[in-house]
């Protein structure tokens, strides 16, 4: 992993379409934490690490046409496309910039709204980029984040390769600076950066064998399979016969697969 490419599952052309795929899997929880915040129809929004899509078109219409949205992607590949889907969709209210979300460039306490999703999750220096939300939102702003925690993704009946498939992610996670389980760690870290009135709310999803998301560990697998490989946390053919047997569980629609625990956090600038 290279310091220009620390995103935890890299920017490959299926880590994008399945980035499309979240942003509209997500929305319903995205209304809901946004109803819980409420926006008022002329705020200024910015969202770090939009992805392709993020929450920029619920963004978009929660602000109104006299309300403006910021993208901040540091992908030149998922910018473009974002751009792309605004220009096709007649979104005029939002821009994307090309940036780090660590050191977005943006104008200090310019925004009412700082917010963004399974960022921190992916990334090394995960408070860098709350204390950069917290610098961007004027007083009385808000800084909303939705993460992840893997240690509670689960299939059931129990299955080893399971257990050892998610371990080797964690593992390559830890060796990289990525925190997998960090979704509990972020109402203390809004806390930490000096946010009043901290909320949280827990989600959790049941997915059934005809989700997509019900795959979702196969495909971090296969995604990062050359990096697990590379740094030697598991063996070539280890890793092709653990990929088999979760694949054979996760087909049975028996099988009871809970996805991460999501937490969604959000708290007020003095």
């Amino acid at each position: 992993m290279t310091p220009n490419d620390q995103y935890f599952l890299g920017y490959s052309p299926a880590e994008q379409q399945r980035l499309e795929r979240q942003a509209r899997s997500l929305a319903p929880d995205s209304h809901l934490l946004f109803d819980r915040i409420g926006i008022r129809p002329d705020s200024r929004a910015v969202e770090v690490g939009c992805g392709p899509l993020g929450c920029l078109e619920i963004l978009s219409r929660r602000v109104g046409p006299t309300g403006s949205v910021v993208g901040v992607e540091i992908n030149a590949d998922l910018v473009r496309l974002a751009r792309e889907y605004l220009a096709d969709n007649k979104i005029g209210n939002v821009e994307v910039h090309q940036g780090d979300a660590k050191t977005t460039g943006l104008p200090r306490e310019s925004f009412d709204l700082a917010t963004a999703r399974l960022v921190l999750v992916n990334v090394p220096e995960p408070e860098r980029i709350v204390d950069e939300m917290v610098a961007l939102v004027k007083p009385g702003g808000m800084v909303a984040l939705h993460e992840a925690d893997f240690g509670y993704n689960l299939c059931d009946p129990p299955l080893p390769a399971w257990d050892h498939l998610l371990g080797v992610l964690v593992d390559y996670s830890k060796l990289n600076g990525i925190d997998l389980f960090i979704a509990r760690r972020v109402p203390r870290m809004l806390r930490a950066a000096g946010l009043l009135e901290v909320q949280v709310n827990p989600i959790v999803h049941a997915y059934p064998v005809d989700d997509p998301r019900r795959t979702l560990l196969l495909h971090f697998a296969e995604n990062l399979r050359d990096r697990i490989l590379t740094q030697g946390l598991i063996s070539e053919a280890e890793f092709k016969e653990t990929l088999a047997a979760v694949k054979v569980r996760l087909d049975d629609p028996a099988t009871l697969v809970l996805g991460f625990l999501f937490i969604q956090a959000w708290g007020r600038k003095p």
